[in-house]
């Protein structure tokens, strides 16, 4: 099976079309396989995970790597890599509901605050009534809570168990308990419960249609992701320098 694996900036991706990642996944979960860990890297956790050996060692120890946003799919096609399209984590995770949806598969949401986790629970039943969710918990937990966590995801061992938290908190999760887990499969999908829930508004239009999501962001809420201009000036200037 050829995964479209590319290694660069010290991390890899899979250049995969999003309808071939549902199909080989789903394909994984049909054979039986467990612990598959997914990712979805953007410009800023490529930019993190030279500076975070942990969130680089997760990236590098997925079994897929989903390339997440405009600025790394351009410049991967810049240098002749063939790439159709970029996969946004939430439209993957949509994809792989409308998977679990299809066959009857469960699944567990871990992350976000919890009025929002109880507003996309809500959604996703109304959206997809084949699918069963298994369970929930809330992103805002101590280290000390973990392990039971951990236990209880897998006393009803979902086959999808999305986290949507940020990083390098999700990757710090998902390394230390992915090979005890009962789970098909650990994907981090950062802010996706948001958009999800409509808490946090995705952009429409040219922004959308163009994966200028980032930047819509920043116009927004220039507070909280101001900081995030810096982060894609350095993108640029690893992405030149390899």
């Amino acid at each position: 099976m050829d995964l479209k694996e590319v290694k660069i900036w010290n991390v890899k991706f899979n250049l995969l079309t999003l309808e071939e990642i549902v199909s080989i996944v789903g394909g994984w979960l049909n054979a039986g396989k467990k612990g598959i860990h997914m990712t979805a890297v953007d410009a800023c956790v490529t930019v993190l995970a030279q500076k975070d050996q942990l969130v680089r060692k997760a990236i590098l120890e997925s079994d897929i790597v989903s390339v997440d946003s405009y600025l790394p799919a351009r410049m991967l096609a810049k240098k002749g890599y063939d790439i159709k399209r970029r996969v946004p984590g939430p439209e993957l995770m949509e994809a792989l509901l409308k998977d679990a949806d299809a066959n009857g598969r469960k699944v567990f949401f871990l992350g976000a605050k919890e009025d929002t986790l109880q507003a996309l629970t809500k959604i996703i039943s109304a959206d997809y009534p084949n699918l069963v969710i298994a369970g929930c918990r809330n992103g805002y937990f101590s280290d000390s809570e973990e392990a039971e966590i951990a236990k209880q995801i897998s006393e009803v061992a979902p086959d999808y168990l999305f986290i949507g938290m940020p990083s390098p908190k999700k990757e710090q999760f998902i390394l230390k308990f992915k090979s005890v887990i009962d789970a098909g499969v650990l994907f981090g999908v950062g802010g996706a419960f948001d958009a999800r829930a409509n808490v946090l508004k995705r952009p429409q239009g040219f922004l959308g249609e163009h994966g200028l999501e980032g930047f819509f962001r920043i116009i927004r809420r220039p507070r909280l992701y101001g900081n995030r201009i810096g982060v894609l000036c350095e993108f640029i200037k690893l992405a030149a320098k390899s």
